[in-house]
């Protein structure tokens, strides 16, 4: 398929640090049109929004508080939003607890990710020093989930959570996140164990 266009993205940045914030806050958001009067293959709109906050106290404790949220649709010809354009949620980045990708719709013979249309996720998360300027511990709480259609997304109870513990690593290549993290809620038919996580950090 040949995707054709626009973003309109706005950020409003009061953070202290952009790679390692103790305070403040960050708005964003985002608005796409593919297709329509920019020609290509598919037609949908897209729109995502986030809103991040920081407050330290104890002198050097973090608190970082998340919400994301973001609703995609087919308009015009188009019945389906192409599954690279749909959202997905379920590892290091979003609910940890949970395999990569894997909280959300599927489909019913492979039980493969198929994304939705609907995404809604909220992060907790608080950081402190175990080692001064090496490395750091971190625990955290997640919840959120990928609806199949909007429609399902409105009134929808229907949300995974995840708990966990993990470290944060000053390393020459740059900090490296290690995180535990353990699913609160079933998922599919998925076993209800943990999941550990490797990837590199914003910041120290």
């Amino acid at each position: 398929n040949v995707i054709s266009s626009m973003t309109f993205d706005l950020t409003y940045d009061t953070r202290d640090n952009v790679f390692n914030p103790t305070k403040g806050y960050l708005l964003g958001g985002s608005f796409t049109d593919a297709g329509g009067i920019f020609f290509g293959d598919k037609n949908f709109l897209k729109g995502t929004g986030t809103i991040v906050w920081y407050y330290t106290f104890f002198e050097k404790v973090v608190l970082e508080l998340k919400g994301r949220g973001g609703l995609v649709g087919p308009y015009g010809d188009s019945d389906e939003v192409p599954i690279y354009e749909r959202f997905f949620a379920g590892g290091a980045n979003t609910i940890r607890g949970y395999k990569e990708r894997r909280v959300g719709p599927r489909d019913p013979g492979s039980d493969e990710p198929i994304g939705g249309e609907a995404i809604m996720l909220g992060n907790a998360e608080i950081t402190f020093p175990l080692y001064e300027k090496v490395l750091k511990g971190a625990v955290f709480y997640d919840i959120g989930n990928v609806w199949r259609k909007v429609d399902d997304f409105i009134g929808s109870g229907d949300y995974k959570m995840g708990a966990g513990i993990g470290v944060r690593v000053k390393t020459p290549i740059g900090p490296v996140k290690v995180d535990w993290g353990y699913p609160l809620v079933k998922n599919h038919d998925d076993d209800k164990t943990g999941e550990f996580y490797f990837s590199m950090s914003r910041g120290f």
